[in-house]
């Protein structure tokens, strides 16, 4: 920036100093013309007709080393000369005798310092003809442009140095809240996502900036809080069944077996098994929702078939569980992707055959409305925490205690640009319902 302002303003300057050269110079040679048309017109009105009757020219019009006037013939003889003893002719004969009006002339003259300007006038005087000749050094106007360059040679680089320093100076001060921010953000750490940038007051671009430098750590914040509950959930729940299959095993091996305890066993190992499958195919499906690119493989489908295919696979596992499965669902053709849906029911018929006590009923009741499906599915059980029932989803997810199951089910609503609502019946236990959008098939 500074480098910047110094060339605009050294350009500036040199623009400057041209120019005011070049106007002093012209207004020194116009002054100096002016003088020269002056005495020419004096010495015009004071020249005899007659060369025989000679007339001294005025000394004020000449000033030794300064000035000079002569009155030429036309055959380049010096008629009148002042001073007295300037008895050659400045101009030549040939010159003066091409002169067709006044013209002016420079040239070195002896006895005069420096250049010296001509004003060369003709007169004519009867049948002849005369040429009045005045000159007037140039030395003065020399001098005075010598000195105003030297002014200008010192003064302008010194006042680009002042405007170079007061830019830079400028600049760093314009520039000292985006440095302090620079380092606020070079602190901020992953543990630390709690804190924020100073943000200067006002409303430039310096503050705007630190605006959307907060608001873009209050979004990684919300993102790692998010993915932190995200990996506690997941741990949480793949604990349960590992742990569970570990007992199975372990039980196993402590002691023979009967074929009977053996092949019980090794059904409750291979539940465990499918339930580890089926979390890792829900962190997965969480994983590409999270990363906003969830596909989805949409297929025209009967909503009966859908919601009593999934039913009828959990109902040896409720039936050990001592919990019965209701279905009802009209045999209407849906334009879904099945396999998310079956994931989606899945996890809600694994919470509720899980909290259910043994004797409770679940009830799985379907219905298409308006181009609307919607999936409810109400238990007996204890039914859900009042924040998870109550309180809605924190920047798109659902509280902690809603767990991995409900997490998945949301991230297929959203998918499908649905909604899932949470809560719990008057009479006990939880009700959750799906609803989704349903399009004609194309």
């Amino acid at each position: 920036m500074t480098l910047a302002f110094g060339a605009v303003t050294l350009i500036l300057f040199l623009a400057i100093g041209v120019g005011l050269y070049a106007s002093v110079a012209s207004a020194l040679l116009d002054e100096i013309d002016t003088g020269l048309r002056f005495r020419a017109a004096t010495i015009q009105a004071q020249a005899p007709i007659r060369p025989e009757d000679p007339v001294a020219l005025d000394p004020q019009l000449a000033e030794p080393g300064e000035a000079l006037a002569q009155v030429v013939a036309a055959d380049g003889a010096v008629l009148q000369a002042s001073p007295a003893q300037l008895t050659v002719p400045v101009l030549p004969a040939e010159v003066t005798r091409s002169l067709d009006g006044q013209a002016t002339f420079e040239r070195p003259v002896p006895g005069i310092a420096g250049t010296t300007r001509l004003l060369a006038v003709p007169v004519e005087s009867g049948p002849r003809r005369s040429t009045v000749v005045v000159g007037a050094s140039m030395q003065d106007r020399a001098d005075t442009l010598h000195l105003l360059a030297g002014f200008l040679g010192v003064a302008e680089p010194l006042a680009l140095l002042v405007a170079c320093l007061a830019g830079w100076r400028v600049a760093g001060a314009a520039l000292g809240p985006v440095e302090r921010m620079r380092g606020e953000a070079a602190a901020v750490a992953v543990s630390g996502l709690d804190r924020r940038l100073s943000v200067p007051p006002g409303d430039d671009e310096i503050t705007r900036l630190g605006r959307t430098l907060n608001e873009m750590l209050d979004r990684l914040e919300t993102s790692f809080r998010a993915e932190r509950r995200f990996l506690d959930t997941a741990s949480h729940e793949l604990r349960t069944p590992l742990a569970a299959l570990r007992a199975e095993l372990d039980l196993a091996l402590a002691r023979p077996r009967g074929l009977t305890e053996t092949r019980a066993a090794l059904m409750s190992a291979s539940e465990e098994t499918d339930r580890l499958t089926r979390l890792a195919e829900d962190l997965l499906v969480l994983a590409r929702a999270q990363q906003g690119r969830l596909p989805l493989h949409r297929t025209q489908t009967s909503l009966r078939e859908l919601v009593t295919g999934t039913v009828q696979r959990w109902r040896s596992r409720a039936a050990a569980a001592g919990v019965r499965i209701d279905v009802q669902a009209p045999d209407t053709p849906v334009f879904v992707d099945p396999t998310r849906i079956r994931q989606a029911l899945d996890n809600l018929l694994d919470n509720a055959v899980r909290h259910c006590p043994h004797g409770a009923e679940i009830t799985m009741f379907a219905v298409v409305r308006q181009g609307t499906v919607r999936i409810q599915v109400s238990d007996g059980g204890p039914g859900l925490p009042d924040d998870v029932a109550t309180v809605p989803a924190v920047d798109g997810e659902p509280r902690p205690a809603a767990g991995l199951g409900l997490r998945i089910v949301r991230a297929v609503a959203e998918a499908h640009r649905g909604t899932l609502e949470l809560g719990n019946r008057p009479e006990g236990g939880a009700r959750i319902t799906l609803t989704l959008p349903a399009p004609p098939a194309p």
